[in-house]
């Protein structure tokens, strides 16, 4: 029995000849094919998205034609065309009795790097991803952004929208205005229009003006897509719920129309508020914070009426803490659980402290020879310590408190720090300014003026 191995790979192929028994192995054999036999079988390997059969069906090869080695490369390669694997191999193996019957081995390796695909104003979407499968051949609801495989489905959804619309160009393009993830989007070929109005209805437990002063504030004058939108109406209007206990509300019908007064469209919003929800359980997973400490300080208990900026707030005081202890890089983000069973919210607090950073030295700028060592032996904080980011300003303040200094009129401060030691150095600016005599002389002089007599 002889085998036969040929492979391709991107835009070169190489041709193996691997011998059993007598066969033949010098270069003049190598190069000999066996004749036309019937194909016996096909088998594809390292598929996961595509199925054999689809795969099978996309060759053009079927069982019991007659096929050469040339007609199997033409196979491959017509599946190499159809860019959704980065590379296609083949291999094949004929029986020792003339006619030669052929058993024909496919090994692909699919593309990794697939997206999901949207469809804004072409029409139903169900109906243009039903379509897809009924006339695309390796049909996935996922696919890869190379240029192939985006004009064949193009080229589909043009055949699709042309039985209703015949006038309109479909244009497809990789979109990043998803946050998830990347996206194939298909939409018509000319500028969407953009958002001049919208109206909400079905709206009880917050008043329209509300919703429509945060809704406007971000929609108005931006071109219309459908994740644009969402995110819209998720950005906006579900925080004002959220601030209010209603965790769970949702927009049951979205419409858009022409406007009658201008280029733009109008955006129609159906709002149900869904039910009162209240506070959960809450956790904190991470390290960096003192959860028995921290538990006596939230500002906000189970079974509470649910409120988002109470729940942030709190976040961000903490925050605040553990940048007082000295950790600079500490970021904490919370996590909400809906438990519609039981109406309630359940929040987890994700902490991330880092590296604590301790103070190291301070630069003074400003003060001449003499005033300079005076800051420096007022200023509290001693090297080696935790850095607190707010003493700085206060230092500041209480300086100027106590008139300590004549012709200061602006000081601030800043610091850098050094990630591979995790050390700070405070940075004091002092500028010339009025002194504190020639202040109280001009407030005086006000006063005087103003009196009567």
């Amino acid at each position: 029995m002889r085998i036969l191995a040929h492979s391709a790979i991107l835009a070169g192929f190489t041709l193996t000849l691997m011998a059993q028994g007598n066969a033949p192995t010098s270069p003049a054999a190598a190069k000999r094919e066996p004749p036309p036999g019937p194909l016996r079988s096909i088998h594809v390997t390292g598929n996961t998205t595509y199925s054999a059969e689809a795969i099978v069906a996309a060759s053009g090869l079927k069982v019991g034609q007659r096929i050469t080695q040339t007609q199997i490369e033409q196979a491959r390669k017509k599946l190499q065309d159809f860019e959704v694997f980065n590379s296609v191999a083949f291999e094949y193996r004929t029986t020792p009795v003339p006619p030669p019957q052929y058993d024909v081995t496919f090994q692909v390796v699919e593309n990794p790097q697939i997206f999901p695909m949207r469809f804004e104003r072409l029409g139903d979407p169900e109906a243009i991803r039903a379509y897809l499968k009924d006339h695309l051949e390796l049909y996935a609801d996922r696919i890869p952004g190379t240029d192939g495989s985006l004009q064949r489905y193009k080229a589909a959804v043009q055949a699709f929208v042309a039985q209703s619309k015949p006038d309109t160009k479909v244009r497809v393009a990789i979109s990043n205005d998803d946050p998830q993830s990347l996206t194939v989007l298909f939409t018509p070929n000319v500028r969407p229009p953009t958002i001049s109005q919208v109206e909400v209805s079905g709206n009880e437990a917050v008043d329209t003006g509300s919703i429509l002063r945060a809704v406007n504030e971000v929609a108005i004058g931006v071109p219309l897509s459908e994740m644009r939108l969402k995110m819209i109406l998720d950005g906006a209007i579900k925080p004002v719920y959220a601030a209010k206990g209603y965790a769970a509300v949702s927009f049951p019908k979205v419409e858009v129309e022409p406007s009658k007064t201008n280029a733009g469209v109008v955006v129609k919003v159906q709002i149900k508020d869904g039910p009162l929800f209240k506070f959960g359980n809450v956790r904190f997973l991470g390290k960096g914070l003192e959860e028995d400490e921290v538990r006596s300080a939230i500002t906000f208990k189970p079974g509470q009426t649910f409120n988002s900026d109470q729940m942030d707030n709190f976040r961000l005081d903490l925050i605040q803490k553990m940048k007082h202890r000295g950790l600079l890089d500490a970021n904490i983000t919370n996590e909400t659980q809906v438990d519609d069973a039981n109406k309630a919210v359940n929040v987890i607090y994700h902490v991330s402290a880092g590296e604590p950073y301790n103070f190291a030295k301070l630069d003074i700028q400003g003060l001449d020879i003499t005033e300079q060592p005076v800051i420096e032996k007022l200023w509290g904080e001693k090297p080696g310590h935790s850095f607190n980011p707010d003493y700085p300003e206060f230092f500041l303040k209480k300086v100027q408190e106590q008139g300590l200094f004549d012709n200061l009129a602006d000081t601030h401060s800043d610091y850098t720090t050094d990630p591979t030691n995790h050390t700070v150095t405070v940075h004091l600016y002092f500028k010339g300014g009025k002194s504190k005599a020639d202040k109280e002389r001009e407030k005086r002089e006000e006063e005087r003026k103003r009196s009567p007599y």
